[in-house]
């Protein structure tokens, strides 16, 4: 019979907070959009795969967001703004933000 074992407890709360801030943070590069200046964090895991993280709330920052919140769209609905996507396009392609095996 096969005997399993369980994972021993983890006991390094600091290091455990160290790595999740380091997955949560690592790449992340500041990208201004050219419509409204708004400022969000952006990560490419792929070609096809984006990661934003506003730094205030969308609605507060963008013009776009605020006006489609106030029209009944959820803010977590709206993927983002023309004018932001091609601020994130433009600085990939400028080579700020970096697209992993590319």
């Amino acid at each position: 019979m096969t005997s399993w074992a369980k994972a021993p407890d983890h006991r390094d709360p600091a290091g455990t907070l160290a790595d999740e801030r380091e997955f949560l943070t690592s790449g992340l590069v500041p990208v201004p959009c050219a419509g409204c200046a708004a400022e969000v964090l952006v990560r490419k895991a792929s070609r096809m795969q984006t990661s934003i993280q506003w730094r205030s709330a969308p609605a507060d920052s963008c013009p776009e967001f605020a006006a489609r919140m106030a029209a009944g769209e959820l803010s977590a609905r709206i993927d983002t703004c023309p004018a932001l996507r091609a601020s994130i396009e433009g600085a990939v392609a400028a080579g700020a933000v970096a697209v992993p095996d590319e």
